[in-house]
């Protein structure tokens, strides 16, 4: 290894994309290849009382549309594989059924020989919505307001708690306690190629390959043969170039196991390409926190505890690690100080929009900005420097491996 270390390495993906030679899921054809395209919501929240598709049945190119009901039953739902005490997941279909809960929500999928043909189809499909009032904001879906999931009763998806130390204590014990209502703006990720699946089935090998631009092949394909119901070494996905994730492509997404059925029926690859409004609408969102931190000091700025109650806004449905997200900003609370006493508490909530999940450190970066911006309130509130008050509450080098206050050890 010693060669390696301070020398410069090539990277070996790099002259293929310099070159123009790689290849990303819209470059690849196959013949007699099928174009999917999506009626998608209009509203944040809406009842769907019918779907006429006779006029899309008719329009040129076009092999076949699809609605919810018709696939209610053949196609499993999108997964999560966050496991919370007492969560609440919704059963989330890949084309909606009775109700769009978020704009972008798919209703249905025309296929046509043209991808041109499909999206004019997409266009000749009325839906006969019945508007509801939209869960948006997050603190008040918590509170009440219109029930998304009518079967749970309330908004609320889980409560967690995370943290160790006495907190009431700490705080009791503070020359000064500052407070501070903190938003983490919700956020669309903006990859730069969006997303895109192709399917091509062998009915006489009962062979399914997929082709996504995903940044999970091996998790998709255990999961896409879930919910598409084939045998697992029946299916395999071919990740050619990603075009850029940061986390919004590591998921399972329903448009992926829906081509995958849709080639199987049709007997023939069946492609969809993400537009970017499409991208904005239905790729899972990031961040979406809104809380309140608490955090008690003593006169010289020493941190005596602190403890943040945020609500976090997971979306109508619950993406691959959606609930799991807000808790992972337990873990980095103390950030790179000694906090003796550090509470967490996360109310995780159901509003009318895309799916939060993980993006960009996941749930990480929210931590920084709190027990950041908490070092600035309380150099505020001490009219101290805020840089003595950070030298102040890092742990000395004789406390290593040091233990934080949120169960992590940190190494020298």
């Amino acid at each position: 290894m010693s060669k390696y270390v301070g020398q410069r390495v090539k990277r070996t993906e790099d002259p293929r994309l310099i070159k123009g030679l790689a290849h990303y899921v819209d470059d690849i054809g196959l013949p007699n290849i099928l174009h999917v395209a999506f009626v998608r919501s209009l509203y944040a929240h809406a009842r769907i009382n019918g779907v006429d598709t006779s006029e899309a049945l008719q329009a040129p190119g076009v092999v076949a549309v699809y609605t919810g009901k018709d696939i209610a039953t053949k196609v499993g739902p999108v997964p999560c594989a966050a496991a919370l005490p007492d969560l609440k997941v919704p059963d989330y279909r890949v084309l909606a059924t009775d109700k769009a809960l978020f704009v972008g929500h798919p209703i249905a999928a025309v296929v046509a020989t043209d991808k041109y043909a499909a999206r004019d189809a997409v266009d000749l499909i009325s839906v006969d919505y019945e508007e509801l009032p939209a869960a948006v904001d997050v603190e008040a879906a918590a509170q009440g307001g219109p029930v998304i999931h009518e079967k749970f009763g309330d908004n609320i998806a889980y409560r967690f708690t995370s943290g160790e130390g006495d907190i009431e204590a700490a705080l009791k014990s503070a020359d000064h306690i500052v407070t501070q209502r903190m938003v983490h703006q919700r956020l669309a990720p903006i990859a730069m190629e969006g997303r895109g699946v192709l399917a091509r089935y062998f009915p006489g090998e009962e062979e399914l390959t997929i082709w996504s631009s995903t940044q999970i092949p091996h998790l998709l394909r255990t999961q896409l043969a879930i919910m598409i119901g084939i045998p697992e070494n029946k299916l395999r996905v071919i990740t050619p170039e990603v075009g850029g994730g940061f986390g919004s492509k590591l998921n399972v997404y329903a448009e992926e196991a829906l081509l995958g059925w849709i080639s199987m029926q049709l007997g023939k690859p069946a492609k969809w390409i993400e537009s970017r409004r499409e991208n904005v609408q239905a790729t899972i969102h990031g961040r979406a926190q809104v809380g309140t931190v608490e955090v008690g000091c003593k006169n010289d700025g020493t941190l005596t505890g602190l403890r943040y109650n945020v609500f976090a806004d997971l979306g109508a449905y619950l993406q691959l690690l959606t609930p799991a997200i807000p808790t992972l900003t337990g873990l980095m609370l103390s950030g790179a100080y000694r906090i003796p006493a550090i509470q967490m508490n996360v109310t995780g909530v159901f509003t009318n929009k895309m799916s939060t999940d993980a993006y960009r450190g996941a749930g990480r970066p929210e931590a920084t900005y709190v027990v950041e911006r908490v070092m600035d309130i309380v150099a505020a509130e001490l009219k101290m420097d805020p840089v003595e008050v950070r030298r102040k509450n890092f742990p000395a080098a004789d406390e290593f491996p040091f233990h934080t206050a949120t169960g992590l050890d940190y190494d020298s």
